[in-house]
């Protein structure tokens, strides 16, 4: 059987936006329109996700109702939401297909399907293991995007490289020392004849904000986005020719290897982990390469991981739906 055309679908989510991206994703891909419910994860849940499939233990502490009439799709991203999605399929009676995206270190068969890149460890008959994170960016007109931002991009020469900033994160600092090479290759960028559409991120340090900001008013080879009115990111994707992304975001690097631009990576910290892993993995199947101040365009087939994961989980569903109904 197919999806039915009114398949019902929450996607869970305490407002992270680089969770509801994954998610959001993934729905786009499977075709259905996803109610967002956003909750403040239980305190409880949180430490102990496998806790969400005792009835009893209340489903979030806070935010969107988690009532019935319950879905027929629950989806949800990162550990922190992983009890909430259980406690659906728990007070579901087992209605709710329950999927999880990210690896929740929890046993992959509390879930009806779990979604997790290959840097993260979880495998099972119900794992489906993508390169990267999801987005939708496979779902977009990224030229209609260059176009609202022609005022911004149309100056500036080409080639053009969109260059994405992130920052620190939970475990780690920017270093200082690394922020300062970045800088420089990227003036090395401008002396070779590029131009440069950068933006930065919430977490990216103010002292490397200002950095930014003061190249780009100094070169008229250079914009940057200060965050102030509608963010061009998407428009300056669709405008590069090259993308120049720091290491510490799997979510930007999963972006722009989706784009089928040419990808350098640049390091503001010292990926360690699961990170390392992840971008060993993309250089090499020859998707990315490291950033030392000089670019060019390469090919490559771009991720499309929310289609792939999608086409992976439909048949799971339509068994679920199948039974359910049967």
């Amino acid at each position: 059987m197919a999806l039915p055309p009114d398949l019902s679908a929450w996607i869970v989510s305490d407002g992270t936006r680089g969770m509801e991206v994954q998610s959001i994703a993934l729905a786009q891909a499977l075709g259905v329109i996803p109610e967002m419910k956003r909750i403040r994860p239980s305190p409880l849940l949180r430490a102990f996700p496998a806790l969400g499939t005792w009835r009893l233990v209340p489903p979030s502490a806070g935010g969107a109702s988690l009532a019935p009439p319950w879905p027929d799709l629950v989806i949800g991203c990162g550990r922190r939401n992983a009890g909430a999605v259980l406690a659906v399929r728990a007070r579901s009676g087992g209605r709710s297909f329950a999927v999880q995206i990210q690896d929740p270190r929890i046993d992959p068969a509390l879930f009806d399907a779990l979604i997790v890149p290959e840097h993260d460890q979880a495998r099972g008959d119900n794992v489906i293991v993508t390169t990267a994170s999801l987005n939708g960016l496979a779902s977009l007109d990224l030229r209609a995007e260059a176009e609202r931002f022609r005022h911004l991009i149309r100056p500036l020469p080409g080639p053009r490289v969109l260059v994405a900033v992130g920052g620190g994160t939970r475990r780690q600092t920017v270093d200082e020392a690394l922020a300062d090479r970045f800088l420089g290759n990227l003036e090395r960028l401008i002396d070779s004849g590029c131009g440069l559409m950068i933006t930065a991120s919430r977490r990216t340090p103010e002292r490397l904000v200002r950095a930014l900001s003061t190249l780009a008013e100094r070169e008229p080879a250079a914009c940057f986005w200060n965050g102030e009115g509608d963010n061009p990111y998407l428009g300056f994707i669709g405008a590069a020719d090259v993308i120049v992304v720091t290491s510490d975001s799997v979510n930007m690097v999963s972006e722009a290897c989706s784009s089928g631009k040419g990808v350098y990576v640049a390091d503001l910290l010292t990926p360690a982990g699961r990170i390392a892993a992840f971008h060993e993995n993309l250089r090499s199947r020859n998707l990315t390469r490291a950033f030392d101040g000089y670019v060019e365009p390469f090919l490559y087939a771009p991720l499309k991981d929310a289609e792939t994961a999608a086409e992976s989980l439909r048949p799971m569903l339509e068994r679920h739906l199948e039974r359910r109904e049967g």
